[in-house]
């Protein structure tokens, strides 16, 4: 019978809470008292699941397929004695019993992960592993080393050239300390030091400028050749610079897709530096080029896509991780008020 008062999902939710307790209570000797590889295998499967709210979305992060995700979570269904999740379309959401389970273990998870990487840090003996975007690795952050190793000599940095999508996981499995990413994503999962937004505006060279002086207003841009990003970060759509650029200009009607597509922005503005056409320039990333006349700012006014500079760590930002997110914000703003106040056309 159901106790007075309590409607049919709370009972439902007080039976699963129920059934894990006695789960606990007749079968310590499984849970507790016999931990093996295979409970631990499938207790971490069953954190990576609950902290994605979905198998498909696991999988990735757990380099199984979604099959197999789903096999490991009934079996530790079944040696549990409890369900711990219930599917909602695409997604799962924990029960009473899944909710108990993952506030007991994903801390234990977090601290063992934590240590394991802090092990791994003193052996490598690097200073800081700095996982990177590639066009801001290579055409800003490493120029600008020479800098930091001025002030901070003793501190070693080791750069990651890399573009995928960043998470807490990730940046601990792969000993990663700090990770700078340019998107428009949200890191709940990470401690985020916001470095600044990016500005962005056209460029090219003086000659491609010269060669094409009857195309010198916004509206006739649709006859010149527009060089892309094909993808700024990670899930953006291909133009969506130009687009966001020429709909701050009053131009909007412009196909902004049309031209050439790169995989990289700094592919872009080597073909901008080749006379191919006009890229869209990341203010960081093509300060060298402006300031050393390779390439112009034939349009004056900036806009912006949303898009951030972010600095990611595992831990609170201090220390060591702290000085270099110091350095880091003072170069990104130098660079880009130098570019942003001086070259304007």
């Amino acid at each position: 019978m159901h106790a007075v008062g309590i409607g049919p999902q709370e009972f439902q939710k007080e039976h699963e809470r129920q059934v894990l307790k006695s789960s606990r209570q007749t079968n310590g000797t499984n849970i507790f008292r016999g931990l093996d590889t295979s409970l631990i295998g499938g207790l971490w499967f069953f954190t990576v699941v609950a902290r994605r709210k979905g198998f498909g979305v696991a999988a990735p992060e757990l380099y199984v397929t979604q099959g197999a995700v789903s096999q490991r979570i009934r079996d530790l269904e079944r040696r549990l004695g409890a369900k711990l999740f219930v599917r909602i379309g695409r997604t799962v959401s924990l029960t009473a019993a899944g909710e108990e389970l993952f506030g007991v273990i994903n801390g234990s998870f977090h601290d063992i992960q934590t240590k394991i990487a802090a092990f791994a840090r003193e052996q490598q003996q690097v200073g800081l592993v700095v996982s990177c975007t590639p066009s801001l690795a290579m055409e800003w952050l490493l120029p600008r080393l020479s800098s930091w190793y001025s002030t901070s000599s003793n501190i070693k940095v080791q750069i990651r050239a890399e573009y995928h999508r960043m998470n807490r996981e990730i940046m601990l499995n792969e000993n990663i300390d700090v990770a700078i990413r340019y998107d428009c994503e949200n890191y709940d999962d990470l401690h985020v030091v916001d470095l600044m937004e990016e500005q962005i505006f056209p460029v090219c060279t003086s000659s491609y400028w010269n060669d094409n002086q009857q195309f010198r207003d916004v509206s006739a841009l649709d006859r010149l050749t527009l060089l892309h990003d094909a993808e700024p970060w990670v899930g953006a759509e291909p133009d969506i610079e130009w687009r966001g650029w020429l709909g701050a200009q009053g131009a909007p009607k412009i196909d902004s897709g049309r031209g050439e597509r790169y995989n990289l922005a700094q592919m872009a503005t080597r073909a901008a530096l080749l006379h191919e056409g006009l890229a869209m320039g990341r203010s960081i990333l093509v300060a060298d080029y402006l300031a050393d006349g390779r390439l112009i700012r034939p349009f004056g006014p900036a806009a912006t896509t949303g898009a951030r500079y972010r600095l990611l760590t595992t831990v609170p930002v201090d220390g060591t991780v702290a000085l270099f997110a110091s350095w880091l914000t003072d170069a990104l703003k130098s660079s880009a008020d130098s570019i942003l106040n001086d070259h304007a056309t």
